[in-house]
């Protein structure tokens, strides 16, 4: 899950500056992660799910349905991952950080 965190951090400095090319598939998956984390973690959605959805909507929008949901069930199996490796409490945790983090450096934008 660290890997993710760190991922989460590039992906939205990178988004600070615009998406490039490429990145449209890291935000699907970034997106999916926090959608997962919503429902498994039973946290209300934050503003860190808007924000990338829109973000997703802005920067992406010849996302065909077929790759958003590819790339969402790939944060699904990611979230799930950390969920078996770390138990449900640090996952969620690790989570809910990220949210925080990165609704942090998009309010500073």
């Amino acid at each position: 899950m660290l890997k993710s965190v760190l991922a989460l951090s590039l992906i939205s400095t990178q988004c600070l500056a615009g998406t490039p090319k490429g990145e449209c598939a890291n935000l699907w998956k970034m997106y999916g992660v926090f959608m997962r984390a919503s429902l498994i973690c039973n946290f209300p959605e934050s503003n860190a799910v808007r924000k990338t959805l829109t973000l997703l909507k802005k920067d992406c929008p010849k996302s065909t349905e077929a790759q958003a949901r590819r790339y969402v069930a790939d944060g699904f199996k990611e979230f799930d991952k950390g969920v078996a490796s770390k138990g449900h409490p640090k996952a969620c945790g690790e989570a809910f950080t990220s949210w925080t983090r990165l609704e942090g450096l998009r309010s500073q934008r």
